[in-house]
């Protein structure tokens, strides 16, 4: 599948940039690990926050206030299989197909989901006792998918 969503961005409320810096691996230093920032990219972090929102059932909550460019669209196609997964959630959510024309429309749906996602990831992160954030999130998937 081509990637619908190269010309479009992946924007994240500028409220949530600070702890999302925490837990992608861009800081320096000796806390700089992935078992402490267990998120290669934004585009990671975001993509579990959608996952996470929709194993929890939450529902999505539209971007209010200011706003920062996370990444460019163009990134969702690095792992050939986001835009596939973003399509049919954006199908789901929408109930119609046609949606597929509408690219803004569907990283709107996806963008709505990972806002709802992200203050519960926060929250798992930041009440995680004595455990890297690796193997807290590890812990985590492993309840998902049982």
């Amino acid at each position: 599948m081509d990637n619908p969503f190269a010309g479009l961005d992946i924007s994240i409320p500028e409220d949530f940039r600070e702890k999302i810096d925490t837990y992608v691996q861009r800081r320096d230093g000796r806390r700089a690990t992935p078992l402490n920032q267990p998120f290669k990219r934004n585009l990671d972090i975001w993509f579990f926050a959608i996952m996470l929102a929709l194993k929890k059932g939450l529902k999505p909550n539209e971007i209010k206030g200011k706003t920062y460019k996370a990444a460019e669209g163009v990134v969702i196609g690095t792992d050939g299989w986001h835009p596939t997964a973003l399509t049919l959630l954006a199908i789901s959510e929408s109930g119609n197909a046609e949606i597929v024309e509408s690219p803004g429309e569907m990283m709107r749906i996806a963008n709505s989901y990972a806002i709802a996602g992200f203050p519960l990831l926060f929250s798992m992160l930041e009440d995680r006792g004595d455990d890297t954030a690796l193997d807290y999130l590890c812990d985590e998937i492993e309840e998902f998918v049982k």
